[in-house]
């Protein structure tokens, strides 16, 4: 072979070469094929195994999506209540019978006092002119029902009363009284009956 032919043949085989070289710069590589158009994405989890693992996404606290209901507005009474009653209109004070009135109790003016009603107050004594101001009758003959009053005295100092039970035939009468000393039964607090057959120390009754 000439010169020329050697030439061109070394000419022709390095211009294959260099083609060759361009079209492998060209051309996608192994690793990059079927990458085009996947959105990137977080990598997936690993288990122990190494397998894929799906990712779990934790759901939101549970919640009730049926309202809480509304509380109900209490009843409106059906009915007015009673009214409540008047008050009682008040009485006069009275003396109370079987209670001593307003007198202080274990004395004979308790004593009497709980055996009728007694309008006025003082001592045993003074019942004799506070019978008379409230319009009672009064005399010197007992009588059952009546009130003896007797006057002052050493064993009376403030006087004493006593309510007649029964009048006798004879003119003498039972008392009912609290707080007389003259008898073994009698006694402050002490009730006892007694037959009176004398008129000595006494005022007179109360009828």
């Amino acid at each position: 072979m000439n010169r020329r032919g050697v030439i061109a043949r070394s000419w022709v085989f390095n211009l294959a070469i260099m083609l060759a070289a361009g079209f492998a710069a060209m051309a996608p590589s192994q690793g990059t094929q079927g990458v085009t158009g996947v959105a990137a994405g977080p990598a997936p989890a690993r288990g122990k195994a190494g397998a894929i693992e799906p990712m779990l996404t934790r759901p939101p606290h549970e919640i009730d999506p049926t309202p809480a209901p509304t509380p109900a507005a209490p009843a409106a009474p059906t009915s007015r209540p009673s009214a409540a009653p008047a008050p009682a209109a008040a009485s006069p004070a009275r003396p109370r019978v079987g209670g001593g009135g307003r007198f202080a109790y274990g004395y004979c003016t308790w004593w009497v006092a709980s055996r009728r009603p007694i309008p006025w107050l003082g001592n045993a004594w003074e019942w004799w002119p506070n019978a008379r101001a409230f319009g009672m009758a009064e005399g010197s003959a007992p009588r059952q029902g009546a009130i003896m009053v007797m006057g002052i005295s050493r064993s009376s100092p403030q006087g004493h009363v006593a309510y007649v039970e029964s009048v006798g035939a004879d003119g003498s009468f039972t008392v009912s009284e609290m707080n007389w000393w003259g008898v073994p039964a009698g006694g402050w607090g002490r009730v006892d009956y007694r037959r009176v057959t004398s008129m000595a120390g006494i005022i007179g009754f109360i009828y």
